[in-house]
This record gives structure tokens, sequence and C-alpha cells, in this order.
């Protein structure tokens, strides 16, 4: 039975870990009270890593044998930090190995040439032969393409965005042979039909781990049609793997130039997506999701609220996700916003 690692973001790489003889899984965010956080971590910090954090110090998941942290986003980063000063300090002796994936996603020859560096050792560090990782990249190249099947389903109007997140969600959940073949099962038997008047909707902003706003955009006639996030629209990115030629590398290119994160730099990289789909005329409206305790993509915001305003198309700025109930005020919001988008 392969061991597991435990991974916190898409912009670890799968194919190492997998070539490594372990069964990478992302990290959930689960229910429950979180003491360790509450003694710890600021406020600010997401639910799910504030969840991730109190289950490590606890030793919750003790089927998980090594947890691999990208610096891709600053909570990240700073989870990473916290856990190694905890156990440091002694405050928790259950927290299983950790290691940290050094990946700078901005753009110059300095960051391509140091995440090589880091990419090439963590292959050493986890004694990844080249053949393990050819044979991990052709198994998660298939589940890329099994994920865009799914998601050109519902580019076709065919499948709710609610379950297509929820059927994308095994690609960083499990074992992604099998993944691709429950997918391929599941969408030739696939047989729903959207009415094709309603609304197609994009939603951007902080990354979703459920589908509650979705569901909430569905139950008042709407269609979301795309996400501008690693878990929805963006899951498989825009290539595969390459496999010919040093493979090592050929995962590198993928994570460094094709993985969505929070620290992407210049914005000349981050916005192409998202201004494509609006271009591309078929996004209606757009619902922009920016929490309270956000610190980060709401810098973007006005960037982008300027980008549609300048394309007609308009849009919602919602706080909060819809989980695990949605309030009022959100469920008035998103009613009013799809009603209009009817006019």
């Amino acid at each position: 039975m392969d061991r597991v690692a435990g991974i916190t973001s898409n912009t670890v790489p799968w194919e190492i870990l997998r070539a490594a003889g372990y069964a990478p899984r992302l990290i959930p965010n689960e229910p429950g009270p979180t003491p360790y956080s509450d003694r710890f971590m600021e406020d600010v910090f997401e639910p799910r890593f504030r969840v991730a954090f109190d289950r490590l110090c606890a030793g919750t998941w003790t089927d998980i044998s090594v947890v691999v942290i990208p610096r891709t986003s600053e909570q990240e980063h700073k989870l990473y930090l916290y856990l190694r000063e905890v156990s440091r300090l002694g405050y928790s002796k259950r927290i299983p190995r950790l290691y940290l994936y050094n990946l700078l996603h901005s753009r110059s020859a300095e960051s391509y040439s140091y995440g090589l560096d880091r990419t090439r050792q963590m292959v050493r560090d986890f004694q990844a032969s080249d053949d393990g990782l050819r044979e991990a990249i052709a198994e998660s190249n298939r589940a890329r393409a099994a994920v865009r099947a799914v998601l050109e389903l519902r580019q076709q109007g065919r499948l709710e965005g609610s379950e297509a997140i929820q059927m994308i969600g095994g690609f960083y959940t499990g074992d992604r042979r099998g993944f691709a073949e429950r997918m391929r099962q599941k969408v030739s038997v696939l047989k729903i039909v959207t009415p094709a008047d309603r609304p197609r909707i994009l939603i951007k902003g902080a990354s979703l781990d459920h589908t509650a706003l979705h569901r909430l955009v569905e139950q008042n006639g709407g269609y979301v049609a795309a996400e501008d996030d690693w878990r929805g629209s963006r899951a498989a990115g825009e290539l595969d793997i390459r496999t010919e030629g040093d493979p090592g590398v050929a995962v590198f290119d993928k994570y460094y130039y094709d993985a969505v994160s929070p620290r992407v730099h210049p914005r000349e990289q981050t916005d192409p997506w998202f201004h494509a789909e609006i271009e591309g005329g078929q996004i209606e409206g757009v619902v922009f999701y920016i929490p309270l305790e956000d610190d980060v993509v709401g810098w973007d915001y006005p960037r982008h609220l300027a980008f549609v305003q300048s394309r007609g198309v308009p849009s919602l700025l919602v706080r909060e996700s819809g989980a695990p109930e949605p309030g009022s005020g959100l469920i008035a919001q998103v009613s009013a916003f799809v009603r209009s988008l009817r006019v």
C-alpha cells in the first residue's frame, strides 16, 4: 500500500511524490474545533489552513507520513513555518515529516533557475527515478484529459458547475489512474441537458473548496460556466507535462509556467486567462468572492473590476462563500444579481 503524502495545494509536484511511491492527497478542510489553531494562529488564516495546522499538530491524520507545502502562497509558507516552530518548541510531537517545495512564481531567469534547482533537489530527496517520473507523468496527463472532458461538458451547458467541481475534486484527492477511469465511465453515461437561456456566470477571487456558492447561483437560475481557480476551470492547466526529454525539467516547467497561485508575477502573467474568458463573449456576469479575512486577492479586485466594466460585463462582489449555509444577505445578493442578468 502506498504511503500517503499530504499536499496543501496544486503547486506541489504530484508526479514526483507519485514516482517516489507515495499516494499524494490534498489535505481536506473539515468541520470541528481547532484548539491548536486557536492558540497559535491569527484569525486571518483561511479556514482550511487552520484545520490543517490543528489536525497535523494533534496527529489526527495518522496515515500521512509526509506533508509537502509549497511557497507559492503566503499562507502556505506561514503554515510551514508555524508547524516547524510548534514542533521546535515542543508543543506537539505528532507532526509528520514536513517538506517545503520552495517554488517562486515570479517570472525571471533567476526564479526559473532557482525553482529548477529546488525541483531537482526534491527529486533527489524523494529518490524518484526517471522511469518512475515518466510513469507518473503519463498517469497525471491522462487525469488532466479527464478533467478537460468534464469541463468541456460544462462548457457545452450539459453539466452544472457544482457537479463539475465535485467531479474534478478527485483529481487532487486520490489515485489519478483510478480518477481518469471513473471520469471516463461517468462522462460516457451523462445525459444532463441544462436550459440554454440561463445566464452564464464566472466565479473569481479566493479559492473555494466547496460548491455552496455554485449551488446558490444555480438555485437562483444562473449557470456557473467557469471559475478562475485551480479547483475548477484551471485544474488541468493549459498544457500537459512534456513526455520527451528530462522528466524532472518537464515537471518543473509545468508547475512554473502553468500552475495557478497567488504569487504569480507580474500581472501580465496572471490576467490573460481571465481576460480571454471575458472577451470570449459567453460570460454574462462575474461573481467576485473576496472573504473578509482576505489579504491577497482583494488587492487585484479594482483592476479586475475595471476590466469587466470596460467590457460591459456586470459583476457582483460577495464577502461570504455560502458555507455551511448561505446567510439571508448573500441569498438576496445572488438572487438579485442573477435576475438582473435576465433583463
